[in-house]
């Protein structure tokens, strides 16, 4: 390899669809399987991507395990609580105060800022 070669090497995309959004414990999703349709909560993301699933809206019934393909997150309405699944503020958590078209106006807990996300990035957090 020459010093210049590197030069045409593909680069590193930074950003973009490599910071999620992923599946994390603690949100609420939609589990889609043939005949059966059920919320669940993730309590555990597996190393293979799928994920321990207690079904039921609180998480307290049987756990199952979901493929990332048959699950979707819920999708949070204004003054829910929601966990951050992509991005800088990935795994924080925060409050849903306002939608703006594809846009979620979020109060982060940590800091109490305020910050305007995508919203496909954003889940419902699960009610202790």
């Amino acid at each position: 390899m020459t010093p210049n070669s590197a030069m045409y090497l593909p680069s590193t995309v930074l950003g973009g669809d490599n910071e999620g959004p992923w599946f994390m414990p603690d949100i609420l999703v939609n589990v889609h399987r043939p005949g059966e349709e059920s919320a669940g909560v993730i309590r555990e993301v597996l190393p293979d991507g799928s994920c321990k699933v207690a079904l039921g809206s609180s998480g307290n019934g049987e756990t199952i395990t979901a493929l990332p393909n048959e699950m979707e997150a819920v999708v949070p309405r204004k003054s829910d609580k929601i966990k951050i699944m992509g991005g800088a503020l990935r795994g924080s958590t925060g409050k849903l105060i306002g939608v703006d078209g594809t846009d979620g106006i979020i109060k982060v807990d940590d800091t109490l800022e305020i910050k305007i996300l995508d919203l496909v990035i954003l889940a419902k957090l699960a009610q202790p």
